[in-house]
């Protein structure tokens, strides 16, 4: 999978999180992170950008990545998926049964049915 695509992936799907664990750290990596998203936004890459928010190289960021970032949290299995509005991504979503419908993080659009 392309580095970039799952970057923005795991962003997306993490987003809520990652805000949460931002605002416990400085008014830089606040702004740090609204950077990033306005570069996702804009479909650019936020490997390198990411990497400054975790403080780490490329690889260990590629690494963390996979594993999800910090302070997220495992979600729920359900049976109803959503995915990425305008495919940018591969993120899917599953919500409890008749929950809201997901919405996209970077561009706050809601998910599609997947």
């Amino acid at each position: 999978m392309d580095a970039e695509r799952s970057a923005l992936t795991t962003l997306c799907r993490e987003f809520d999180a990652l805000i949460g664990e931002t605002r416990l750290h400085s008014t830089e990596r606040q702004e740090l992170l609204e950077r990033i998203v306005s570069e996702a936004r804009a479909r650019r890459p936020l490997l390198t950008l990411l990497g400054q928010l975790l403080n780490t190289d490329r690889e260990t960021t590629l690494r963390t990545l996979a594993t999800g970032l910090p302070g997220a949290g495992l979600g729920i299995a359900r049976q109803e998926t959503f995915r990425c509005p305008d495919g940018a991504c591969d993120r899917t979503a599953v919500p409890p049964p008749a929950g809201a419908i997901p919405r996209c993080a970077v561009m706050g659009r809601p998910l599609e049915r997947g």
